[in-house]
């Protein structure tokens, strides 16, 4: 009987051994190198970012609720792209940065009000990658990543997560939830939460959807699902999904890091 958010994806669950080091995809680039046996120059797309969160199946579905998040100059998505004669190349895409904070407050009244309060700070970088996919027409479809056994239920956690390539790797989610719990027919720990602060620091592979563009000049994009968006895995007993829409920022063409050309 409890609204809990934790942004730490959206499947029917697959009977997968929970993931190891021996699980672990290393995402890797398809460039080829120049003449000269450099990188040629690529694509960097920058991009906003605005979304929802959606959180469901609490207990009763008395807690299901949803919240802004997003729309700080520090929300950003960026992508590198081969270059094809001065356009991106409908070819493979590397995602390199992530950064969403999420900061809201939700909340219940069970004879009395329940709430929690969320700053969680969900990132990863990486210039050689942190997660790979295809462009094609206006779509980005990310490779292979498989959930953990315990997705599709409340149970599904960060310490499972998912794994491969089309993951977003080393995903860090760093903050707090702040359990207020002043209600009479609910608790903090019905939701899995201590009443007062509960400190995040989960690192752990990320599912996403895919990120379907409005035009071929890539200039927005939206990540949807059927229902909800991509799931995200959390310690506390409900299933919370995120939704993104994205407006680009910045496009240049820009020099390659020499980990992105196939020897």
């Amino acid at each position: 009987m409890l609204i809990v958010l934790a942004v730490t994806g959206c499947a029917v669950p697959v009977e997968k051994p929970p993931a190891g080091p021996e699980d672990d995809v290393e995402v890797v680039s398809e460039w080829e190198p120049d003449e000269e046996g450099g990188c040629p120059d690529s694509w960097v797309l920058v991009y906003s970012l605005k979304g929802r969160i959606d959180i469901t199946h609490t207990p009763l579905n008395i807690g299901n609720a949803d919240a802004e998040v997003g729309g700080l100059d520090s929300d950003e998505l960026i992508i590198r792209i081969a270059d094809d004669g001065g356009e991106p190349k409908r070819d493979q895409v590397l995602m390199t940065s992530f950064n969403l904070l999420q900061d809201f407050r939700v909340s219940v009244n069970m004879l009395g009000e329940i709430a929690i309060v969320t700053d969680l700070l969900s990132s990863s970088a990486d210039e050689c990658g942190i997660a790979s996919g295809e462009l094609i027409d206006n779509t980005i479809t990310w490779d292979a990543c498989d959930y953990g056994p315990e997705h599709g239920t409340p149970s599904w956690g960060p310490e499972e997560g998912a794994y491969g390539a089309g993951c977003i790797n080393d995903y860090q989610v760093q903050g707090t939830l702040n359990c207020i719990d002043d209600a009479w027919l609910a608790s903090c720990e019905d939701g899995w939460l201590r009443e007062g602060i509960n400190n995040i620091d989960d690192t752990y592979n990320q599912p996403f959807l895919d990120l379907v563009f409005a035009t071929e000049s890539l200039a927005q994009f939206t990540m949807t699902g059927m229902d909800y968006g991509a799931e995200l895995p959390t310690n506390t007993n409900n299933r919370t999904w995120l939704t993104l829409y994205g407006e680009r920022k910045s496009m240049t063409l820009e020099p390659t890091p020499d980990c992105l050309c196939m020897e």
